[in-house]
């Protein structure tokens, strides 16, 4: 079977191949669904997309598609991922079928790229959220992980990346969370714009001279008051 890119896939029929690398998985539960294994996939064009996998497959698929492996898959669904729920901006999404065929891909690249999006400038999100700042609540494993970074870097900059996250409103304001299971987060991660962030976070928050009452010249640091840690602002919003 010819092999598609994901971007070129449709949902008039199900006889598709795509290489693809399994990028995030995890259990997911709603009243009309049931449980499900939802899956991120991304193909060499760093296009993404969402499959979903029913509870009644499990046994078959779930251990085929281990995180970060590249695979050749067969014969699927295709239908639209609906507007609530959305972690991928493909208009699609993949669903396993009894006849879908999963198997090892030639494939292997592990490049850091795929972890890389469109952030809040380009990202399918972007007319909703504006801006370049948003506030965040984070709970769990995810506030400990960020305090503990933060304690360990010793007052220097900490670029949070945040994948899959939630957007909700809380008092009128746009907000992220983290989604049970489904979210994940990096800390400084290796790609060019960590190096970017903090660059332009070194000139944002330089220290500026400011006048005081004796006429004497002082150095005072800007920074948010709402702010506890010395993390700027949200590097990415993955979707």
């Amino acid at each position: 079977m010819e092999l598609t890119p994901l971007a070129a896939i449709l949902p008039y029929k199900s006889e598709w191949r795509v290489e693809v690398k399994v990028l995030h998985t995890w259990k997911h539960y709603t009243k009309l669904s049931g449980e499900t294994l939802e899956i991120i996939l991304s193909d060499v064009h760093g296009t993404k997309i969402l499959a979903s996998c029913k509870k009644t497959y499990f046994e078959k698929f779930a251990k085929k598609v281990p995180v970060g492996s590249w695979r050749s898959i067969e014969n699927f669904s295709i239908n639209n991922p609906g507007v609530t729920y959305r972690p991928t901006n493909h208009q699609y999404k993949i669903n396993f079928i009894y006849g879908t065929d999963i198997t090892p891909s030639n494939l292997q690249n592990d490049s850091i790229c795929y972890l890389r999006s469109g952030g809040f400038g380009t990202s399918s999100n972007s007319s909703v959220l504006g801006g370049h700042r948003i506030a965040c609540c984070l709970w769990g494993k995810f506030a400990e992980s960020i305090e503990a970074n933060c304690n360990a870097a010793g007052g220097d900059t900490v670029i949070c990346l945040l994948r899959f996250v939630k957007v909700g409103t809380y008092r009128y304001e746009i907000q992220i969370s983290n989604s049970y299971d489904a979210s994940q987060i990096f800390f400084n991660p290796p790609i060019m714009e960590t190096e970017a962030f903090l660059k332009r976070d070194v000139a944002s928050n330089a220290m500026t001279l400011v006048e005081s009452q004796q006429d004497k010249l002082e150095r005072e640091i800007r920074r948010d008051k709402w702010m506890p840690y010395p993390i700027r602002d949200i590097a990415e919003l993955l979707q």
